[in-house]
């Protein structure tokens, strides 16, 4: 045990030390910020964190490059529209959008219908036609009868049935 610690000690002391020189650095190599080397490097509308990554639109036409000069200036002097517009730019729903109710309950409970209706009509058939009957032992007479047997028998008479029997009485004790 003491061996593949002391094996496991400096790989691990290397590793924290490459990560921690990476994050000083910025990220990367040749100081890219980590967003950017990033495998996520994508944008996601959650609202758990309604900050992602990167913007949402990401290559911007020429119309948007001069709502983006425009708003380098007084906000005051922009429009509601153009304000909605930049909102857009950054992100693709807002936090109301997110959280607004988009009717997926009526898929869920559906199709939990659905596979309890066809697990019900599988066993309707299985029960009518593939099911054999009940055997004569699970009928409440021939219990009744297998039990007044174990007792004229005196079947197991310290531990069992036949303890639990007043025979001289005829009833149980």
């Amino acid at each position: 045990m003491a061996h593949q610690l002391m094996r496991a000690v400096p790989r691990l002391v290397a590793r924290r030390a490459f990560s921690t020189s990476l994050a000083r650095a910025g990220g990367g190599a040749g100081g890219m910020p980590a967003w950017q080397i990033n495998p996520r490097n994508v944008y996601e509308d959650r609202p758990d964190f309604p900050m992602p990554n990167v913007p949402y639109v990401s290559e911007l036409d020429d119309a948007q490059k001069a709502l983006k000069a425009k708003e380098a200036g007084d906000w005051k002097s922009l429009s509601d529209e153009e304000l909605k517009a930049l909102y857009r730019l950054k992100f693709h729903k807002s936090m109301a959008e997110m959280e607004a109710p988009t009717g997926e309950w009526k898929t869920v409970v559906g199709g939990t219908s659905l596979i309890v209706a066809l697990t019900l009509v599988l066993y309707i058939i299985q029960k009518k036609y593939a099911m054999p009957e009940m055997p004569a032992s699970c009928n409440y007479e021939w219990q009744e009868a297998m039990v007044k047997k174990q007792l004229q028998m005196r079947n197991n008479p310290v531990e069992g049935l036949a303890s639990k029997w007043d025979y001289e009485n005829n009833k149980w004790k």
